[in-house]
């Protein structure tokens, strides 16, 4: 869903906490571990609308999850939800940088929040952990990072290889987030729907399925979308028997 075709006045934003605390191995970043957050997402901000729309026929909403025409993390800034990382995440007090966004935009008028003033507490632990080293620049150098590169189709260059080679997560990147002091102790996730974890995803169980057995078995999991092709070519740059510990 896109552009909504109708002049919004309000945005409600929301934040939905994923974290699970968890030791063992996994070879998935966190926010791929349960059901899609996509779908999880566009799910309850649906319960949402419904109830406004109840007492509210007239007016207009639109649901977005990573397809609001609007920039998610400022929209949740100007909301008062949290504050910018170095690490370029979204941060919340509570739940950390393990959020996704859901926004609302509706013809509905809400009184504005205020943003926070609590910042990042820029120890640069993020700067000197990243494997792709992006975040050493005045602007986030999205090529050199891991989670990109785990998503980027084609060939890999010596480089681009060698960076997924330093962590063993076939998709996604957590190193960033894992370093974090704002990410220390957070709660567990009340979503229900992201408390039910699978971080390992079996390679060689994927090398022996077809594509559509894989989308009939991951095809609610958010790394699915990219195919399991490129899952498999990124562990072949992986140390199988080195698993990350969360």
């Amino acid at each position: 869903m896109g552009t909504p075709d109708f002049m919004p006045r309000s945005a409600i934003v929301c934040l939905f906490p994923y974290h699970v605390p968890y030791s063992g191995a996994t070879n998935l970043a966190r926010y791929t571990w349960a059901t899609d957050y996509h779908l999880v997402v566009t799910d309850y901000l649906q319960r949402l609308v419904d109830e406004l729309s109840s007492t509210n026929p007239s007016e207009l909403f639109s649901i977005h999850c990573d397809t609001s025409p609007l920039a998610d993390r400022y929209m949740a800034y100007l909301a008062g939800l949290g504050f910018y990382g170095k690490n370029k995440c979204f941060i919340n007090p509570i739940w950390g940088s393990y959020i996704v966004i859901g926004t609302v935009l509706t013809t509905l008028e809400f009184e504005p929040n205020t943003p926070m003033t609590e910042t990042c507490l820029g120890c640069n632990r993020c700067i000197s952990a990243c494997l792709g080293k992006c975040l050493d620049h005045n602007e986030f150098k999205y090529d050199t990072c891991k989670s990109y590169l785990t998503q980027k189709k084609g060939d890999l260059t010596n480089n681009e290889q060698s960076i997924i080679k330093k962590s063993p997560l076939v998709f996604g990147c957590d190193v960033c987030q894992e370093v974090c002091p704002h990410n220390k102790d957070l709660p567990t996730t009340p979503i229900v729907e992201f408390q039910s974890i699978e971080p390992y995803v079996d390679i060689e169980e994927l090398e022996s399925i077809s594509n559509k057995e894989f989308k009939s078995k991951y095809g609610h999991r958010a790394f699915s979308w990219r195919g399991k092709k490129i899952l498999i070519r990124n562990n072949k740059y992986i140390d199988s028997k080195t698993l990350q510990k969360k």
